[in-house]
């Protein structure tokens, strides 16, 4: 795809951080409106895995995991996580872009918010969660690859762990508390700010200066992953720099003292380009062209008024105000699809095709823009195309199948999806697909069977095991089928009988310590 040098349009927003995080409140005005979400009056913490009394205990990597397949099941729940294909493939690829060079231990697992606030948070487990509107706020890939540096490189140190280890100053328990208080926070701040004060004051402040402490590190650790990884070591200070400006905009009254426990300060800009003009020189790479796309997509998605953003690209288009000409038209082609105007879109991504060919991205959008058109057939036969084109691409795959369930072909779906990715890597719209599929087609024992599997991966441990009594009632089930049902029934109780446990002794232990109150 052609690009010209010039700005791309960009949205930025006031800067604030949540403990282990980069993060910000919806500050300043944007180029286009933004999409919030309402906010939670509660979170729910009792899921969170317990790891006993013991002050300074170790955190162990398998207790870092429980801790964080825990937080991404509430952040499922009652955050709005982003569930596109694309937009998951993307962070998560970029993410391993600079992840394979930090020597990490466990698995990464990086996802999408969709709000406007500029944030990104780390969490013991793996788990790096971006705000959408931190990479709409970006101007560049190395930009977006600066913050995902410092994240990873929290998780590599283990600070969160530490905070919670270092001199006995916390409990392990406090600690769990004090990160579900941080997703919360990083949802709806105002609730935030009360689950985090339930935490206790002293509690509070020993970790934010243990975390201000680590900063320093992750910045120094994440700027030699940019640097590994082949991205511009001095767009770290860039970005520092520009959310310093938006600062200034901001009442500082308004912003509590504990969310700045990551404050962007001159200082922390100077060291910052200090240490990447120090490097070694090296080839820098140029955005890539998923960069530039899915930039394009969120800010389509994250706007709420279809009308404004059509005029934004307009305008855009018109003055040749943008970085990538192709992403933008792709860009139009969606806000287009949003006002409904599907003659538009339609020669727009034609004339896209026509450009570049072989770009999935565009083939998918066409063939979701025929899909809502009611052009069904053409939207099977685009998916099915783009599937071809890019055989790891989920948008394209899962895509395809849907439509094939719902139009009359489910044994032909659960063929595609059988034959797609790898057995042990599979995602929870993954098995709600096939699970679709067989109910359609009658297979009511492995239908309730893969919605167990569904509900497992997304954490939520209770419907999976309602599906697999129901899979134990069905009347056809064969000795083979209720062998497997129990014993995945099995695994599970256990599992639900552990947390169950851990919650009453949660429960028996904060009693206890209200009655020495």
């Amino acid at each position: 795809m052609t690009s010209k040098s010039k700005a791309s349009p960009s949205r930025l927003g006031t800067a604030l951080l949540i403990a282990l995080s980069l993060a910000g409140s919806p500050g300043i005005a944007a180029d286009l409106p933004r999409t919030g979400f309402p906010e939670r009056d509660e979170f729910d913490l009792t899921g969170l895995p317990d790891f006993g009394d013991s002050a300074g205990a170790y955190i162990s990597p398998e207790q870092e995991r429980l801790l964080g397949l825990t937080f991404m099941r509430q952040m499922r729940a009652q955050a709005p996580v982003v569930t596109d294909e694309e937009v998951e493939d993307y962070i998560q690829k970029i993410g391993m872009q600079l992840g394979q060079f930090s020597g990490y231990y466990g698995d990464f697992h990086f996802f999408v918010v969709k709000t406007p606030v500029i944030n990104a948070f780390a969490v013991p487990g793996g788990y790096v969660g971006v705000h959408s509107g931190l990479i709409l706020s970006t101007h560049n890939e190395s930009e977006l690859a600066s913050v995902i540096a410092h994240e990873i490189s929290h998780l590599t140190q283990r600070h969160g762990a530490r905070s919670a280890e270092a001199a006995g100053r916390m409990t392990i328990p406090a600690m769990a508390a004090f990160f579900g208080a941080i997703a919360l926070a990083a949802v709806a701040p105002q609730a935030g700010m009360g689950a985090i004060a339930a935490v206790g004051a002293a509690q509070q402040q020993y970790v934010l200066n243990f975390t201000r402490e680590n900063e320093r590190e992750a910045d120094r650790l994440g700027m030699a992953l940019l640097n590994r990884a082949g991205f511009n070591t001095l767009s770290m200070a860039d970005f520092f720099e520009r959310l310093q400006l938006a600062n200034r905009y901001t009442d500082s009254k308004e912003i509590p003292e504990l969310l700045r426990s990551h404050p962007v300060t001159v200082n922390r800009i100077a060291e910052a380009r200090e240490r990447a003009e120090k490097m070694r020189p090296r080839v820098i790479r140029e955005d890539s062209d998923d960069y530039q796309i899915i930039w394009q997509k969120l800010n389509v998605m994250d706007s709420t008024d279809p009308v404004q953003t059509k005029a934004f690209y307009e305008i855009a288009l018109r003055d040749g105000t943008y970085t990538n000409e192709a992403a933008m038209h792709y860009g139009y082609a969606l806000a287009l699809t949003e006002v409904g105007d599907y003659d538009g879109a339609r020669a727009a991504f034609h004339k896209l095709l026509a450009q570049h060919p072989h770009v999935t991205a565009f083939q998918i959008a066409m063939a979701r823009l025929e899909q809502r058109a009611g052009n069904l057939a053409g939207a099977l036969s685009l998916f099915d195309i783009a599937r071809h084109a890019d055989s790891q691409s989920r948008a394209a795959t899962y895509g395809y199948v849907s439509l094939l369930n719902n139009t009359g072909h489910p044994e032909q779906g659960r063929k595609v999806l059988r034959e797609f990715g790898v057995s042990d890597q599979r995602d929870p719209r993954f098995y709600k697909l096939q699970a679709e599929a067989e109910q359609k087609m009658g297979d009511v024992v492995n239908s309730h069977y893969d919605l167990s599997e569904y509900y497992r991966a997304l954490g939520d441990l209770e419907l999976a095991a309602q599906q697999l009594k129901l899979a134990q009632t069905a009347p056809a089930i064969s000795h083979y089928q209720r062998m497997r049902v129990d014993a995945r029934l099995d695994e599970i109780e256990k599992e639900l009988d552990r947390t169950d446990e851990d919650r009453a002794k949660r429960k028996e232990r904060q009693e206890k310590a209200h009655r020495r109150d």
